[in-house]
């Protein structure tokens, strides 16, 4: 377009009054606090036996759980950074550590497993994708305030952190130990949830202009 007073007037038509969104932290903080009783809520649709935290490994199954709810707090912020132009999220780097500790964590907990409880195990999937529904759908709306520059990006962030946080509420309600079926359907879920939360969110999160451009 060449007309430029043209441009400026079309834009001026379509421009609507823009709401300031929060500081990252306070964003966070509030998507936390509706996400994990919005999770909690949802999972009392499932049959479920809390967590007898006088077991043996006890200990280590409460590191994994204080490593996944970091790993998710942080993996929300950085999905809430990515959808503001001009804000550094965290590299891949301060995940790392906090991901080999994690995994060091499960594969200890992977040789102290005696027996497979295929039923359980199957339950685990069925849990963690019920209770990240209501979450999924919260920080979709979240994002949606800001669109972002970076929509695979911010819903892949987006959905690591809903599954570590599923992967939390799962912990409230699953044996200490965890059997190489456990974690493989946990990992399944993870990686359904991820892709579920760039499908459903593409549309609402990607900038209209963005979306054509891509077709």
């Amino acid at each position: 377009m060449t007309d430029h007073e043209l441009l400026i007037e079309k834009l001026s038509r379509q421009a609507q009054p823009v709401t300031r969104p929060w500081r990252d932290g306070w964003r966070v903080l509030a998507w936390t606090l509706m996400a994990l009783p919005s999770g909690w809520l949802f999972s009392l649709l499932l049959q479920r036996v809390a967590t007898d935290w006088s077991q043996a490994g006890a200990l280590l199954a409460l590191l994994q759980l204080g490593l996944t709810f970091m790993m998710g707090v942080l993996a929300i912020r950085n999905a809430f950074l990515l959808s503001i132009a001009g804000r550094r999220p965290l590299s891949w780097k301060w995940f790392m550590p906090l991901l080999i500790v994690w995994l060091g964590c499960v594969l200890a907990n992977l040789g102290q497993s005696s027996q497979i409880h295929h039923r359980d195990a199957v339950n685990c999937y069925v849990f963690m994708m019920t209770v990240s529904a209501p979450m999924v759908l919260l920080v979709i709306g979240y994002l949606r305030r800001t669109r972002s520059l970076h929509p695979l990006q911010s819903l892949t962030a987006a959905g690591a952190g809903v599954a570590c946080m599923a992967l939390t509420l799962l912990s409230f309600c699953h044996s200490v130990e965890v059997h190489p079926l456990d974690f493989a359907l946990h990992m399944a879920a993870t990686l359904t949830i991820v892709v579920a939360t760039v499908g459903l969110g593409w549309r609402w999160v990607a900038i209209p202009q963005m979306r054509s451009s891509c077709r």
